[in-house]
C-alpha cells in the first residue's frame, strides 16, 4: 500500500475513532438524562395522584377513582397505574401499552431503566393505601433514536468532508515526495546524467542532495571503470606507433565480421614508401608518417559509416570496409590511397602525383573464413603490386553471394509483402542453466528454399528495407503471441530508428500490443546505439514502461566509446567470444569489461560458445550467460 493510502487510512481510522467516542459519550449523556427526566415525571405523577385519590378513596368511589387514574395515564407516558386500597379486595390496575419505533437492537443497546414510583394515600394517622405507577419508555427510545440518526447524519456529512479535505492535503503534501520517487525510479532507466532539483522542503532537502551524490559516485566509478577497461583494451589490441588496432584487434574484427548478417569488404594496404623514408631518413621520419596514417584511418568513414582499422606490418594495413555499391566503394579507394600518398611523400612541385599506395579489395561472401578472407585480400594486393594497378577487386566465387541486388530485392519485396517468412530461435543460457530469452533469426521464403539472414540483410541495409523487415517480424510474431512460451528476443535495424515516421509506427505498434510487448527484448547493435544515441535511448525508455527488455548486440567493437552504456543502462550486452578465446587477451581485461557492464546493472552476454571450455573461460571472467552451439538454433516452436 502506497504512504498516500496509509496515510488516508489512518486519517479515516482516526476520524472513525474520534466520531465513535464523540457519538457514544452524546448517546450516554442523553440516556442518562431522559432516565433522569423520566423518573422525576414518574415522581410528580405519583405524588400528585395519591393527593387527588384520597376522597375518592375515603368514600370508596372507586369509579371516580378509575376515571381519575384514566386520566393520568392518558399522556402516554405511563405503562401501569396500581391502586390498592383498605376496603378494596383486588387492587385497580390501569395499563396502557405504546409501540416504539425504535430498532430493537437499538433499544437493546442503549437499554433504559425503568422508572417506578410508588405513594402511600394518607388518610390522617392511617394509611388509606398506596399507589405505583410504572413509566412507559417508548418515547424516550423514540427521542433517543431520533438524537442518533441526527448525529449519525451530521457525523457522515463531516466524515466525508473531511476526507476529501484529507485527500487534498495529502496530495500536496506528498506531492515533492511523489515527484521525487518518480525521478529516482528514472534514474533506474535513464542514468544518474541529470541531478534531481533541490527541494523546498526541508525533510526532502537531504535525501535530494544524498541521491545526487550517489550518482555522482557511481558516475565517477563507471567513467573509471570505463577507462581501466579502454587502457587494458590499448594494451592488447592497439598499435603504440599508429594507434590503430594490432593483430590480435583485426582477427577479433574479422571474426565478428565474418559472423554478422553484414556485408562489406576487407582491404589490405601496403605503403612501399615508408620502407624507402627509413632508409633515407630513419626510423623517427618514417614513425611519424605512420602516426599521420593512423589519424587519418581512425576516423575514415564510408557513407556515414565508420570504417575499422589496423596495422599489420612495417607497411601493411587492413581495413574492413562496410557495404556499399561498387561505384561508392571505388570512389572512396581513389580518394582514399590519394590522401594516404600525400601523407607520405607529399611534393606540391611535382608535376604527376606518385602513387604509393596499393590495395587488395574482397567482397564478402557468405561461408568466408578469416584466413581465406585474408590470404585472398593478400593475394589481391599482390595482383595490384604486379600488375601496377592502385587495387584489385575479387568477387565472390559462388552464384548465390553474386546474384544481383536489383533480384533480391524483388524477392524480398515479394516475401516481406506476402509474410512469406519462417524464424528459427536460440535459447541464451544463463551460467546458472537458466534461460535468459531465445534471439529470433528470420527466414525468408522463396519457394522451397529459406535464405538465411546473412544473405538478404546486406541488400536490405543498402536500399534501406530494414523497418519493413522489422515490421513483418513483429507482425508476424504478433499474431502468434500466445502460441509462444517465454520471451523472445528481436534484432532491430538502424532503419526502424532513423526514418521518425518508421519509429512511430514501431512505438505505435507496440503500445497497441502491451502483452506482446512484455514477452519481448528488443536488440540493436553497438555501431546503431552509438551511431543515433537519442533515438535509441527514447526507444529504450519506452520498452521499459512496456515491461520490455533490452540489449546491445555486438558489445564492445568500440571500447573508446563505453560511456554510452550509462545513458543507455541495457538489461544486457552481448560480446562476441572472440574476445575470450584468444591466449593474448589479459584475463584482467576481460574481468573489466564484465565488471564495466555490471556498473550499469547490464548482465554480459558472450555469443558463438562453441565448446565446455569456453563456457568454463566465460564463466571465470564474470560473465553471466552465453549463446553459441551448446544451445544450437531451431524452428521457434509453438505451445
Amino acid at each position: 500500500m502506497s504512504l498516500f493510502r496509509r496515510s488516508v487510512a489512518i486519517m479515516v481510522g482516526l476520524l472513525l475513532l474520534f466520531s465513535a467516542g464523540i457519538f457514544a459519550i452524546e448517546v450516554h449523556q442523553t440516556r442518562a438524562s431522559l432516565a433522569e427526566r423520566q423518573q422525576a415525571d414518574v415522581d410528580n405523577l405519583a405524588q400528585a395522584l395519591s393527593l387527588s385519590l384520597v376522597p375518592f378513596v375515603e368514600i370508596g368511589d372507586w369509579t371516580s377513582a378509575e376515571t381519575l387514574m384514566r386520566a393520568a395515564a392518558d399522556g402516554g407516558a405511563v405503562r401501569q397505574i396500581r391502586l390498592e386500597a383498605v376496603g378494596q379486595e383486588e387492587p385497580l390496575v390501569i395499563g396502557s401499552r405504546r409501540e416504539s419505533e425504535t430498532p430493537g437492537w437499538f433499544q437493546h443497546l442503549v437499554a433504559l431503566p425503568n422508572a417506578v414510583s410508588e405513594r402511600e394515600i394518607s388518610g390522617g394517622w392511617s394509611a388509606l393505601g398506596s399507589v405505583r405507577i410504572a413509566s412507559e419508555s417508548a418515547g424516550a427510545y423514540d427521542q433517543l433514536w431520533s438524537l442518533a440518526l441526527q448525529m449519525l447524519t451530521w457525523m457522515a456529512v463531516g466524515m466525508v468532508g473531511a476526507v476529501l479535505l484529507c485527500v487534498l492535503g495529502f496530495k500536496l503534501l506528498l506531492g515533492p515526495l511523489n515527484r521525487l520517487a518518480r525521478s529516482i525510479a528514472d534514474m533506474q532507466i535513464d542514468g544518474f546524467d541529470t541531478p534531481l532539483q533541490p527541494s523546498r522542503i526541508r525533510e526532502l532537502q537531504g535525501i535530494t542532495e544524498s541521491v545526487n551524490r550517489l550518482g555522482a559516485r557511481l558516475n565517477q566509478q563507471f567513467e573509471q571503470q570505463a577507462e581501466q577497461v579502454v587502457r587494458l583494451q590499448r594494451m592488447t589490441e592497439q598499435d603504440a606507433v599508429s594507434q590503430l588496432g594490432n593483430r590480435a584487434y583485426l582477427s577479433r574484427s574479422l571474426d565478428e565480421w565474418l559472423s554478422a548478417p553484414v556485408g562489406g569488404a576487407l582491404v589490405i594496404l601496403r605503403i612501399d614508401h615508408l620502407q624507402e623514408l627509413y632508409r633515407r631518413d630513419g626510423f623517427e621520419a618514417r614513425d611519424q608518417a605512420i602516426r599521420s596514417l593512423g589519424s587519418h584511418l581512425q576516423g575514415a568513414q564510408l557513407g556515414g559509416r565508420a570504417v575499422l582499422a589496423a596495422r599489420l606490418s612495417a607497411e601493411e594495413f587492413a581495413l574492413i570496409l562496410p557495404d556499399c555499391d561498387d561505384e561508392t566503394r571505388e570512389r572512396w579507394l581513389e580518394e582514399t590511397l590519394n590522401r594516404l600518398d600525400d601523407v607520405v611523400d607529399a611534393n606540391p612541385l611535382a608535376e604527376t602525383r606518385s602513387e604509393h599506395t596499393r590495395a587488395g579489395v574482397v567482397l564478402k561472401e557468405s561461408g568466408m573464413t578469416r584466413e581465406g578472407a585474408l590470404a585472398r585480400a593478400d593475394s589481391a594486393l599482390r595482383d595490384a603490386i604486379e600488375l601496377s594497378r592502385r587495387w584489385v577487386v575479387v568477387r565472390p566465387e559462388n552464384t548465390l553471394a553474386a546474384r544481383g541486388r536489383q533480384e533480391w530485392r524483388q524477392v524480398i519485396d515479394h516475401a516481406l509483402t506476402e509474410r512469406n517468412v519462417s524464424f528459427v530461435a536460440q535459447p541464451v543460457l544463463m551460467i546458472d542453466g537458466s534461460e535468459l530469452h531465445r534471439e529470433v533469426f528470420v527466414r525468408l521464403n522463396e519457394g522451397d528454399i529459406q535464405h538465411p539472414a546473412y544473405a538478404f540483410l546486406p541488400v536490405i541495409n543498402h536500399f534501406q528495407m530494414g523497418a519493413l523487415l522489422d515490421r513483418a517480424v513483429l507482425e508476424s510474431l504478433g499474431e502468434r503471441a500466445g502460441q509462444f512460451e517465454g520471451r523472445l528476443a528481436i534484432n532491430l535495424t538502424a532503419d526502424s530508428l532513423v526514418d521518425q515516421a518508421a519509429y512511430r509506427r514501431l512505438i505505435g505498434w507496440l503500445e497497441s500490443h502491451p502483452r506482446f510487448a512484455a514477452m519481448l527484448d528488443l536488440e540493436v547493435s553497438e555501431e546503431i546505439a552509438l551511431e543515433h544515441l537519442d533515438i535509441v535511448q527514447q526507444l529504450f525508455r519506452s520498452a521499459h514502461r512496456l515491461g520490455a527488455r533490452c540489449g546491445v548486440d555486438r558489445f564492445a567493437r568500440n571500447l573508446q566509446a563505453m560511456a554510452y552504456l550509462a545513458r543507455l543502462r541495457p538489461d544486457y550486452v552481448k560480446i562476441d567470444q572472440g574476445f575470450f578465446v584468444r591466449e593474448e587477451v589479459d584475463t584482467e581485461f576481460l574481468r573489466s569489461l564484465c565488471m564495466a557492464a555490471h556498473q550499469v546493472e547490464s548482465r554480459v552476454i558472450v555469443t558463438r560458445v562453441e565448446s565446455d571450455e569456453q563456457r568454463q573461460r566465460v564463466e571465470a571472467v564474470g560473465a553471466d550467460g552465453y549463446q553459441g552451439y551448446l544451445a544450437p538454433i531451431s524452428p521457434l516452436t509453438l505451445q
